[in-house]
């Protein structure tokens, strides 16, 4: 797919602050740089869902603006508007489980 970066899961999976401090756990590391390179591996799908959201909403808001295409523009809108909350509810728990993880490792 175009917007998934290479070797990344499904995006709609949703994840936990528990996973998040699992994965980072099982690097094995406490070196800052590794722990944020895998914070930002972590991201990375939710970024591209956010992109995925506000191409949906133009779409979604063109659609509706013609009066002919609202009944395919407020579905398009309704999910867009469900793609960002899903997006930034994933981002914030990976968020959350990193800084719970340099809490628990004293970094």
């Amino acid at each position: 797919m175009g917007l998934m970066p290479a070797g990344a899961a499904n995006p709609f999976v949703p994840v936990d602050r528990k996973s998040v401090v699992g994965t980072l756990k099982a690097t094995g590391s406490r070196v800052p740089d590794v722990l944020h390179a895998l914070k930002q591996t972590l991201l990375a799908p939710y970024n591209h869902l956010k992109l995925l959201a506000k191409i949906s909403a133009g779409v979604g808001a063109l659609m509706t603006v013609t009066i002919f295409m609202a009944w395919f523009g407020i579905p398009v809108l309704i999910f867009a508007w469900w793609l960002w909350r899903f997006q930034a509810r994933n981002a914030a728990a990976v968020e959350e489980g990193y800084a719970e993880y340099l809490q628990s490792t004293g970094g």
